[in-house]
């Protein structure tokens, strides 16, 4: 596709993604700009599947909080610029500093805790503290339950499929699974170490949870 008609596709995309977010309540003003300048970002510094693929993981995150929380009867939440910035700067940091399968692996890390903690929410059984394995109460910060295990995987595994079919190459594949789900295990760590105690927020949290991911997805790489 000639470049000026894909500039023209991806601006068409980012205005109707605006108005719907802003209108859905799904991101605060702030969240829709930063998410404008994040998806300019991204086309830039990658090429149009890069943003398609950041397209697909808003989709597919927000198709799932919103089908979990309707199940839990409970209200979608208008994320904001901390939302981005925890879950999606490691990602795009990794594409501006030439390190594209850490973009992968970035986004791999947010789907699988959206996941684990939306889906994780309709598990019959009561989530056990990642530290100490006790019983706690849903939505814990730190708890985990083997629905939410399985979902993060999936989520991962979501992120990881394009990859594959763009470069067709099964390690990165299962490369940029096991970092998601372990950028997943990671959020979860600090969430019930630091996050419950008021320690840290949930931006932060998210921040080190997906850098961890970027992080392993390298030296799997590197190797």
């Amino acid at each position: 596709m000639d470049f000026g008609l894909q500039v023209m596709l991806i601006l068409a995309i980012l205005l109707i993604f605006s108005v719907i977010s802003f209108k859905k309540k799904l991101l605060d003003f702030e969240g829709v700009l930063v998410a404008n300048i994040v998806g300019i970002l991204i086309f830039w510094r990658g090429n149009i599947e890069y943003f398609f693929l950041a397209v697909l993981f808003f989709a597919v995150a927000e198709a799932g909080t919103t089908i979990a929380q309707e199940k839990k009867y409970k209200k979608h939440e208008t994320r904001t610029t901390g939302n981005i910035f925890g879950n999606a700067g490691p990602a795009v940091a990794a594409l501006l500093f030439g390190f594209p399968t850490g973009f992968f692996a970035g986004l791999a890390v947010a789907l699988a805790d959206t996941f684990s903690s939306e889906i994780g929410l309709l598990s019959k059984r009561k989530p056990l503290l990642i530290t100490t394995l006790e019983k706690v109460p849903h939505g814990t910060d730190g708890g985990v339950t083997p629905l939410g295990m399985y979902a993060s995987l999936a989520g991962a595994a979501i992120i990881a499929a394009p990859h594959f079919f763009l470069f067709n190459n099964v390690f990165l594949f299962f490369a940029i699974m096991l970092s998601g789900f372990f950028g997943c295990i990671v959020d979860s760590f600090f969430g019930a170490v630091f996050e419950r105690e008021k320690k840290m927020n949930n931006t932060e949290v998210n921040l080190l949870g997906t850098a961890a991911g970027v992080l392993l997805c390298f030296a799997l790489t590197a190797i």
